[in-house]
């Protein structure tokens, strides 16, 4: 495992679930995301990571694509979660969930439940 997301998982705790609320598992591991992307100078470290996985990643580069806005309101809540230094609260995916929501069509694309 890299170590960004070896370091990461010990200051957030996200073992079980990743930022999006799915779960992790051997065949849907860890990523690193790129909350600010590099093209829009973004820097490569835990400053600028959200823990995906690979599954909510995908889905991630799909809502990017096909509903911008819904993109950048989810990233905004990874650097909110970054910046906090602190593990995923319920209130957090919480919050999360309902952004999802918004666009359940796409979300359900790619497997995920309500």
């Amino acid at each position: 495992m890299n170590y960004d997301i070896r370091l990461m998982i010990s200051i957030y705790g996200t073992e079980e679930y990743d930022w999006l609320g799915d779960k992790i598992k051997d065949v849907n591991k860890l990523t690193k995301h790129h909350i600010v992307k590099k093209e829009l100078g973004g820097e490569n470290g835990v400053s600028n990571y959200a823990l995906l996985t690979s599954k909510s990643h995908r889905l991630m580069h799909l809502l990017e694509e096909k509903d911008p806005r819904l993109f950048d309101e989810i990233n905004a809540k990874f650097l909110e979660l970054n910046r906090s230094l602190q593990p995923p609260t319920r209130e957090y995916y919480r919050s999360i969930n309902n952004l999802l929501n918004k666009n359940m069509k796409l979300t359900k694309s790619l497997g995920r439940k309500k």
